[in-house]
């Protein structure tokens, strides 16, 4: 028997995404072994489809905590029977393979049991890539199974039959599924078109007598052999063999009995069907039951996925040994039942208005209480509303879990009187966002939930160094708006992204995201937001709290000293990291975050150069145009260097906010204050109260400016306070109380190096003193003052 390996197939290509359909679901096997498999490949997008058996059996796992951010869990049930398919579908940008196969994503079906699986591509089998197109395209449409992966699926499907048709088929292998036709009449209309059936041959873990004889008269075959496993599975009561059919010979397969075949439990489903002029072989997920052969279209039961192989050698068969009937098994497992009393499962995604869900299975109430469990920590959420299966929880019932649509698992449970539901909360693109921060990610969670440490601190200073492109991400902050404009908290994803983002309805709101040509732009988004909030978590961030040290803890102090150690190796590198953000800072966008991130490390690290960077950003804002969230940043910034001065000067602060545009008499918004700074640089000190002191105080250009609106109005101002104390004050009176015609006064908005009317150059020590003091004697020329530094 020749042996292939799924994980090799992972291992040997770099690939893109991932879809997986399942009917038992293993999560902690999948996680430990297939999550890590595609991660190591670079694969960001990992979907898996299960039938609510497998959904449950996920949900009682504790170990597994990736669920919902590294790959996405959809449960489909169908509404007749189960959801059965075993298919893998691996894509990359110049290549897609799939296998079809007999086993669960479970130990027992990816190493332990007998399986069956057919390697499909489209490089000679496009018309089977073609058939598994249509396959994902009709279960995004079937009324016969309940699920919120239906764009997931069409877009799937759109995909595969691309493959297809751009591949090349050699005939000998087509896919077939139970959602067009029945898998036994595929198989007869198969053999008639082979000359007519001779034979049939069966192996299966699952059986029944009746179907395999019918299957046997729509084929024409007189009898059956069917194959008797040295090692079975537990298999339902009366279903581990077909005994009470009267056409059904005991043999054994040479094939299966092997030295290692013999040791596993049998779980392949295999059936050879001899031919006129050939054979048929098919295997795949269907066991020899009526739920897996004799129903499909509009009344299927078993969602089915098989390949059947055509092999036009004449005369060619298995080999086989005739055998007893195998006796009763002694202990029975329900593999293809779903009880109408388990609990009823729901999907949720994480969005950035809340989490949006909706209750698969039946549900009566209008209303549920709901809990949710954050990686093994339950929270009461109080009560939802309940809209034809449909729920909302909105953002402000989750603003105290900030790390919610980022690290482990999350489960909700809701319960009204004897109705429960259960299911997994997931974040569409946490794969895409993973990949992209690669090894910093876990340190841009622990700044999200306040719990750097040094040492994340230097890894996110080599994170921003080699991707300066974040400087030009706007976080989201609060707006001096109302309504629509009001901050939405956690922008971890767009509620448009999932699925078409509405709220009700019966509208796919799970997709796993990234799909199609729209990839890219998807990506990115994601990205960015991401980057927003994380940009202003930095804004905010404190410096973690730290434990009285413990002498006697020797991995105490190791880890202290592996503090130091960064701490110290911060101080080194922080004056050439701030180097290269200035060199790229050419908008007030940029700037800003120049300012958060400087404000993060020193906040987060009592960095002593703290006042002498904040002075270097201002001196960045003068060389470019400020809106006013950057002018409200810069104000505070002001604030704070007037603070921690070694002498207050009121009047300084606030023409270096006239200079960069700022009114000082404005009060800067809040949301902009960029915390922590003022507790570190000047302890005790109130930055509301510096800057009320700095509105209060006069420069030189507010008496310009009144003055200057005086004498247009033809008065004198009387509350001059900065003039009177310049040294030529009392020649520039003179030239005030002359009459309008014959006063020599220029004002101009900032200092100039020449005179307006001759356009000479201002002598050196002149225009020293016009950009020092704001005003100069131009001699001949009369008085120059400035409305602005």
């Amino acid at each position: 028997m020749k042996i292939f390996s799924q994980l090799d197939l992972i291992a040997a290509h770099k690939w893109r995404r991932a879809t997986f359909t399942t009917y038992s679901f293993s999560a902690s096997f999948t996680e430990a072994v297939l999550v890590e498999a595609l991660l190591r490949q670079g694969v960001s997008d990992i979907t898996i489809l299960t039938d609510p058996l497998g959904y449950r059996m996920a949900l009682k796992e504790r170990g597994a905590v990736r669920i919902g951010r590294e790959y996405a869990v959809h449960p489909v049930a169908a509404r007749a029977g189960c959801f059965h398919p075993k298919l893998m579908v691996l894509e990359a940008d110049d290549a897609t393979h799939a296998t079809v196969g007999s086993g669960n994503l479970t130990f027992g079906g990816w190493s332990a049991n007998l399986e069956c699986l057919v390697h499909v591509h489209a490089n000679g089998m496009a018309l089977a890539m073609g058939d598994l197109g249509k396959f994902f395209t009709a279960l995004a449409t079937a009324q016969t199974c309940e699920h919120d992966a239906r764009a997931l699926c069409g877009e799937l499907g759109a995909r595969l039959s691309a493959s297809a048709a751009a591949g090349r088929d050699e005939g000998s292998v087509r896919v077939l599924s139970s959602m067009e036709t029945p898998i036994a009449e595929q198989l007869a209309s198969a053999a008639k078109a082979l000359g007519g059936a001779r034979s049939l041959t069966i192996a299966s873990p699952y059986w029944d007598a009746a179907a395999i004889d019918k299957l046997a008269d729509a084929l024409g075959v007189g009898g059956v052999e069917a194959h008797v496993p040295r090692t079975r599975v537990p298999a339902p009561k009366d279903m581990d063999w077909p005994r009470r059919s009267a056409i059904v010979r005991p043999v054994e397969l040479n094939n299966l009995v092997g030295q290692d075949e013999a040791k596993r439990g049998l779980h392949a489903k295999i059936i050879e069907i001899g031919c006129v002029d050939g054979r048929l072989i098919m295997s795949g997920s269907a066991n020899a039951t009526s739920a897996g052969l004799l129903y499909g279209g509009a009344g299927v039961r078993n969602v089915e996925l098989c390949t059947l192989r055509v092999d036009r050698r004449v005369g060619h068969r298995w080999k086989f040994t005739a055998v007893k009937a195998p006796p009763k098994q002694a202990v029975c497992l329900e593999e293809d039942g779903d009880s109408a009393t388990d609990t009823g499962i729901l999907v949720a995604a994480h969005t950035d208005g809340g989490i949006y869900g909706r209750i698969l299975t039946r549900w009566r109430a209008e209303q549920a209480a709901v809990t949710m469990e954050l990686n093994r920590r339950p929270i009461d959420l109080g009560t939802v509303a309940i809209n034809d299966g449909h729920f909302s929880i909105p953002m402000e019932e989750l603003d105290q879990q900030a790390e919610l649509s980022l690290e482990g698992r999350i489960q909700l449970r809701l319960v009204s009187g004897e109705d429960v539901a259960e299911g997994f909360v997931i974040a569409p693109d946490f794969g895409a966002i993973k990949s992209r921060a690669g090894k910093a990610l876990p340190s841009m969670l622990a700044v999200m939930r306040g719990m750097q440490t040094p040492e994340h601190v230097l890894a996110l200073m080599e994170f921003v160094r080699t991707n300066p492109h974040i400087l030009n991400i706007e976080p989201v902050i609060a707006t001096r708006g109302t309504g629509s404009q009001q901050e939405r908290p956690d922008p971890l994803v767009d509620a448009a992204r999932v699925g078409t983002g509405q709220r009700g309805g019966g509208e796919d709101r799970g997709g796993s995201g990234d799909s199609g040509s729209g990839d890219a732009g998807k990506e990115e988004r994601a990205w960015r937001q991401f980057v927003a909030r994380f940009l202003r978590s930095m804004a905010t961030a404190t410096p973690a709290a730290e434990d009285d040290e413990d002498e006697a803890d020797r991995s105490e102090r190791a880890r202290r000293q592996r503090a130091a150690d960064a701490a110290d190796k911060l101080s080194l590198r922080l004056p050439e990291l701030f180097q290269k953000l200035a060199a790229q800072v050419d908008n007030d966008v940029k700037l800003m975050n120049v300012a958060r991130i400087i404000r993060f490390i020193c906040v987060t690290t009592e960095d002593p150069a703290t006042e002498s960077l904040l002075s270097r950003i201002l001196r960045l804002a003068e060389d470019i145009e400020l809106g006013g969230d950057a002018r409200d940043m810069m104000a505070w910034c002001i604030a704070y260097l007037a603070a921690g001065g070694s002498e207050f000067d009121a009047a300084k602060a606030r023409g270096r906010m006239l200079k960069l545009g700022i009114d000082p008499d404005r009060s800067p918004d809040y949301q902009l204050a960029l915390p922590g700074l003022v507790d570190f640089m000047a302890p005790g000190t109130d930055a509301l109260d510096t800057l009320k002191a700095i509105q209060a105080a006069r420069t030189i250009y507010d008496d310009v400016r009144a003055l200057e609106a005086a004498l247009e109005a033809g008065q004198f101002p009387g509350s001059l306070t900065a003039l009177p104390l310049h040294e030529i004050w009392p020649q520039l009176l003179d030239q005030c109380q002359r009459e309008a015609g014959k006063r020599r006064i220029q004002f101009v908005d900032h200092p100039v190096k020449a005179y307006r009317r001759c356009n000479i150059a201002i002598p050196d020590e002149e225009a020293n003193r016009l950009r020092s003091t704001g005003l100069c004697e131009a001699r001949c020329h009369g008085f120059i003052l400035t409305r602005n530094p």
